[in-house]
């Protein structure tokens, strides 16, 4: 992604170069110097760079598109070390693999759920670069059918406790100038044995795959 960075420069200096090949030109017409071929050099000289200088800046331009949609921060890895009828133990491993954060957790249900809050920017900061704030709070257990929810036994941990800043966001934050949206998200999923999955933050919410 480093390379990316010369496009925006280089567009930007073919742009001045075409600037002041046309302030040449301008002067070449006042001053009414002769050439028919000098005059049409230095205007295919101008068309070539303005439209070097606008294919390098729409390009970068899509890049950034292309890199605000698909933003996706890994968070945690998820194992599923152990997995029985309607209850299974996950091992929660931080994105820096240190072992002495390691968490397990045994969950009742068929699926698991981990939820929390983000903050979504405005698309013109998010285009300028803005990663969405989020918080992980919480992991619980879920059955498929509704009956189950409400007669089987279900679990729920707090991986992080919901502090006063998430408490005022989530009541004030979308009053805030550049905020687009203040809300919570969530996401679940089977677990298999011995399976990996990867919680993933993304502009809109969480992921799991």
């Amino acid at each position: 992604m480093k390379f990316l960075s010369f496009i925006p420069i280089c567009g930007l200096i073919s742009g001045i170069i075409a600037l002041l090949l046309l302030y040449i030109l301008i002067r070449r017409f006042r001053n009414r110097e002769k050439g028919i071929t000098t005059y049409i050099t230095n205007i295919l000289c101008v068309l070539l760079f303005s439209l070097l200088s606008a294919t390098l800046l729409l390009t970068y331009g899509n890049f950034k598109n292309y890199k605000h949609f698909s933003y996706k921060k890994p968070v945690f890895s998820i194992v599923c070390q152990l997995k029985q009828p309607n209850w299974f133990v996950l091992e929660i491993i931080p994105e820096d693999g240190s072992k002495e954060n390691r968490e397990f957790y045994r969950v009742k249900g068929e699926q698991f759920i981990l939820e929390g809050h983000i903050v979504k920017w405005r698309d013109f900061l998010s285009f300028m670069g803005m990663k969405p704030i989020y918080q992980v709070t919480r992991l619980s257990g879920r059955y498929i059918e509704i009956e189950d929810e409400r007669k089987k036994e279900r679990t729920i941990y707090e991986i992080n406790k919901t502090t006063e800043f998430w408490k005022y966001m989530m009541r004030y934050g979308k009053k805030i100038p550049g905020i687009d949206a203040v809300y919570g998200t969530a996401s679940f999923t089977y677990p298999e044995e011995d399976d990996t999955l990867k919680l993933f933050v993304t502009n809109t919410g969480f992921m799991i795959k």
